[in-house]
């Protein structure tokens, strides 16, 4: 391969697409790159709005309305489904939502943005027309792989859904080129495109290694913070698969309720009538950091009473998988698994 770069030439026998993704812009009238902030010029704004309304409650725009909200501006979201963070477990999403709304946060769900007229953007809720004045527009509706503007059209690779198409090695429709991160359009996780760079490089150098997106972490940083491995409640029933569901308050960790006052959380672990572990969903800090070990555990094929048995050091918040394993096993009375 050849390549020119800043008016320098490259040559490769592999080559391996990075080229990420960009904020998508619906066609709404009045919504455009001039009139609304993506995530990038909220997070080069050198002032705080007063008040700012965010379109779309996935997980950047919850993320952003939390931070914005920590400066005490004023936070309505707006969002198409009957939830926020559509792909995290519902409980958990509806947990947080509540959350939000005592810290002041407005939420707007089953609503359609139909125009941004000045200041005024004017929404569908419920079958009547609402209208709220906003002094900031954050648009978060969803990224798209970047896949043009750099010469992709003179490499006959397959597209997928609208991003590079690849294989269990990140290995493209063409045998030395790969592709990683949000290019591939599929899980648009900077963890994720750490995880699928590494396996490319390494099928290159002759180590072979395969893609698993089934226990890729996910994260919302926020306060409090969600976490989440493995499948949910609702794609385990869109499986028709028999699932056995725990929960137990965070606040049965003690380090928790030091570290937390006045804060609350909820551990959720879902398993098989067998003891599988099936998916763990947390909210509470420090997920982000807890949810590491519970996706070891599921990929390692650590039954219930396996992981429960593990010595957890005291006191830990990690502390919570143990009581919640334990609070499974006396339920269900799991035995020699």
């Amino acid at each position: 391969f050849s390549l020119t770069a800043n008016g320098q030439q490259y040559e490769c026998c592999n080559l391996l697409i990075c080229t990420g993704s960009h904020n998508v812009f619906p066609p709404i009238k009045g919504i455009n790159p001039e009139t609304v902030w993506s995530s990038t010029e909220a997070l080069d704004a050198k002032d705080l709005p007063s008040d700012i309304v965010i379109i779309g409650g996935g997980v950047i725009g919850i993320e952003l309305a939390a931070f914005f909200n920590a400066f005490d501006v004023k936070v309505t979201i707006i969002e198409m489904l009957d939830e926020i963070l559509g792909n995290m477990d519902r409980q958990i999403s509806a947990l947080l939502r509540q959350e939000f709304t005592k810290k002041g946060i407005s939420f707007f769900l089953n609503s359609k943005v139909l125009e941004k007229n000045g200041n005024e953007i004017l929404f569908e809720n419920e079958g009547q027309f609402h209208s709220i004045s906003a002094g900031k527009v954050l648009l978060s509706v969803g990224r798209k792989p970047n896949i043009s503007g750099f010469g992709l059209e003179n490499l006959p690779v397959e597209i997928l859904n609208g991003g590079i198409k690849i294989n269990n090695h990140c290995q493209t429709s063409l045998d030395h080129v790969f592709a990683a991160g949000d290019v591939t359009g599929f899980s648009m996780l900077a963890h994720t495109a750490v995880m699928e760079a590494e396996i490319a490089v390494d099928y290159i150098c002759g180590k072979i290694r395969e893609t698993n997106y089934s226990l890729v972490p996910s994260v919302v940083y926020t306060f409090p913070e969600v976490a989440s491995v493995g499948e949910t409640e609702e794609s385990l029933h869109t499986k028709n698969q028999k699932f056995k569901i725990t929960t137990l308050p965070m606040s049965f960790s003690g380090r928790f309720v030091a570290e937390n006052e006045g804060k609350n959380g909820l551990c959720k672990i879902l398993s098989d009538e067998n003891g599988k572990l099936l998916g763990i969903h947390l909210l509470g800090n420090p997920a982000s950091e807890l949810i590491t070990t519970a996706a070891l555990a599921i990929e390692c094929g650590l039954s219930v009473n396996e992981w429960q048995s593990c010595i957890f050091p005291h006191p830990t918040t990690s502390e919570i998988f143990k009581e919640t394993l334990f609070e499974l096993i006396k339920n269900e009375k799991y035995t020699n698994l």
